[in-house]
């Protein structure tokens, strides 16, 4: 061994010029943990995590996933972005070439692994590797996890264990190099010697065993010139920081052998840098799907659960917004035969029946299906329970809401007898869909012959939105959160009564009353802004703003209108063991395991307030009548909180 280490070697480190004193690309708050998403909703969507130390030291970026069909990498690198640290900072991009994991393809695109040096024009790599570049140049250190084949050997041993094989490995790409811009000089195989030798501790196979692979790809007489496009090359010869390749076995029977092995090796180097880590637990849980929200044309919300049937309208948009499941990372979505790959968050037409698949990584394991109405059915989106509806006649369309199932009447019924297939307790029965398709397209004719009025005598439109009293003048608009019930209470003349006749009529919605005779009066009836409304009848019909009229005849008196705003979550307050938090959307925060967990209070952005709250912790109901206090588990949990039936965000809760 070329050296000893010990416990001055973090300050020979820094006086080296390999750390800045400044905690280069840290400017963050010690302790703080960051979350970056870059090209959100693309097959090379980058998640990136920028992790601080209580007490400053070198920052390690970790790789993973650089080449998708190598788990054991990119499920090692996952462990570490939850981490807490003591000392230094991390900057850890689990999954660099998404796509690749997702297609569980080594290059599905080219080698990643192999464009740092060049790059070629129009390559959709390309920004992914500029990115990493950046992050690169804000490291001290840089680890880069694959999976390899057999177990590398410096002399033949076996047909699985010699110099041509790649696994169980530290790669370096120097021996001793001096970095000429800097002048730092780094011995990178004494820093990977010593980290074989701490790893090796805790390894009894001796077939496991890591050595140190020295390619010395900066010699011209190297036999691997390929490795000079590779990122630890480039980070070596370019920024002048150490970098390694750790390189575990293809062939170790177990996923949780070779995350394990990863783990021991990235904790010897971190160990050996100088970064004090509470070091993460091995989590290969099964993958669960709980439910997919699904918004469709951007004006309805449904959280569609596993193996159900959403039945759309020909011409209907779809987007997913959000998956459900017991992990948080890893996740993509795809709309099988629409082309693309990773589909959340991008607005689609399905031309025909399609599934929507969940996978982890690259597995499977989750399945929503697309189908589409009867041509008498009324046009509103629904789900069927567990598979399609057989030759229904739809009398109820439920709201949208976690696992929940459409009510519908089969020629049979449930025993026989013509009633309910799917009865949903405690809701009310609103006139049948067909009734209401019925009138729809007279309703729509109506609509574009009414010429638009002065102010006709009206002084004010009168409503309720979720039980509070809302005034509006003609032609004033109010924000109103979708989801919200609106409603129609009456129009209030200017000092004299108004004439004979005059109706208060919501564009876009269809009173149960108003269905049968459609005479556009909506006044004591109340509308489900997330379920009820029509954007075929919304301002350029885009599903947002609907006016609201007084009508005489074919005539418009006055008119104001409700802007439909999806309600975002801004931040969830709780307590534990004393402390107040405030987490912010979309937060993971780390809570220990047994410790309890009060909510307190949960705001919305834009200053909307929560009208009809309901939350769910882990895919399952959780009061709304906050405070409400719980015991944190054992497992990551997501507290999603809905306006009604609308998805607003969610906080994770990871456990120590």
């Amino acid at each position: 061994m070329r050296f000893r280490i010990d416990h001055l070697f973090l300050m020979l480190f820094v006086l080296s010029g390999l750390v800045a004193p400044g905690e280069k690309g840290f400017a963050a708050t010690p302790g703080e943990r960051r979350h970056f998403v870059f090209l959100r909703g693309s097959p090379q969507e980058l998640d990136v995590y920028k992790i601080r130390g209580r007490a400053p030291g070198p920052t390690v970026m970790i790789i993973g996933g650089i080449q998708g069909d190598e788990p054991g990498g990119f499920l090692s690198a996952d462990l570490y972005a939850d981490l807490a640290l003591k000392r230094g900072n991390l900057i850890v991009v689990p999954r660099a070439n998404f796509r690749s994991v997702i297609q569980f393809q080594r290059a599905p695109a080219g080698d990643m692994n192999r464009k740092f040096a060049e790059q070629r024009a129009g390559d959709p790599e390309n920004a992914v590797v500029n990115i990493l570049k950046e992050l690169m140049a804000e490291s001290d250190v840089l680890l880069n996890l694959h999976d390899g084949s057999g177990f590398y050997r410096p002399r033949w041993e076996s047909d699985l264990a010699n110099p041509k094989r790649y696994g169980q490995c530290v790669i370096v790409d120097s021996d001793i190099y001096t970095h000429q811009p800097s002048g730092r000089r780094i011995d990178l195989e004494g820093y990977a010697a010593e980290a074989v030798r701490r790893v090796n501790r805790e390894i009894d196979d001796p077939l496991h065993k890591f050595h140190v692979f020295n390619m010395y790809t900066v010699r011209d007489d190297t036999r691997y010139m390929e490795q000079r496009g590779s990122a630890t090359y480039y980070a070596l010869t370019r920024l002048g920081i150490p970098a390694f390749g750790i390189e575990t076995s293809k062939n170790l029977p177990t996923l949780e052998l070779k995350v394990r092995q990863h783990n021991l090796a990235v904790n010897a180097f971190l160990d050996l840098f100088g970064v004090e880590v509470e070091y993460p637990r091995i989590v290969l849980d099964k993958p669960v799907l709980g439910y997919v929200v699904i918004a469709v044309n951007a004006a309805l919300t449904l959280a569609v659960a596993d193996g159900q049937t959403l039945l759309l309208t020909p011409g209907d948009s779809i987007e997913v917004l959000d998956v459900g499941a017991n992990y948080d990372r890893g996740l993509s979505v795809e709309i099988l035969g629409t082309g693309g790959l990773n589909d959340i968050l991008r607005p689609v037409t399905p031309t025909g029946p399609t599934d929507i698949v969940v996978r982890k990584d690259n597995v499977i394991f989750g399945r929503v299906h697309v189908d589409f109405l009867p041509e008498d059915s009324g046009g509103a989106p629904l789900l069927a329970g567990g598979g399609k509806v057989r030759s229904p006649r739809i009398t109820h369309v439920v709201p949208p809401g976690v696992l929940t199932v459409a009510e519908t009447v089969s020629p049979d019924g449930p025993a026989g007898r013509g009633g309910p297939s799917s009865v949903q307790p405690g809701r009310e029965n609103p006139l049948p869909a067909k009734e209401k398709s019925a009138s729809l397209p007279d309703r729509r004719a109506a609509a574009e012959e009414i010429p638009v009025g002065g102010t006709g005598g009206v002084r004010a439109f009168l409503l309720e939105v979720d039980g509070r009293p809302l005034r509006l003048l003609p032609g004033e608009q109010a924000p109103v959160p979708l989801g919200a019930r609106v409603r129609l209470v009456d129009v209030q003349g200017d000092g004299a009564p108004l004439p004979a006749g005059v109706v208060m009529n919501l564009r876009g919605f269809v009173s149960s009353g108003n269905a049968a005779r459609n005479t556009g009066e909506d006044r004591g009836a109340t509308a489900d802004t997330a379920k009820d409304m029509r954007p075929a009848f919304s301002e350029g019909g885009r599903g947002e703003v609907y006016a609201v009229n007084a009508e005489q005849g074919k005539t418009i008196l006055a008119s104001c209108s409700l802007k439909l705003v999806r309600p975002v979550l801004e931040s969830v307050t709780v307590r534990v063991k004393g402390q107040t938090r405030v987490l912010r959307r979309g937060s993971r925060t780390h809570i220990a395991a047994g410790a309890g967990v009060e909510v307190l209070s949960a705001s919305l952005a834009g200053g909307l307030s929560l009208q009809a709250p309901r939350f769910t912790l882990g895919g399952r109901p959780f009061p709304a009548d906050l405070p409400q206090t719980v015991t944190m588990r054992s497992i990551a949990l997501n507290l999603a909180v809905f306006e009604g039936n609308v998805l607003t965000g969610k906080v994770t809760w990871v456990p120590w």
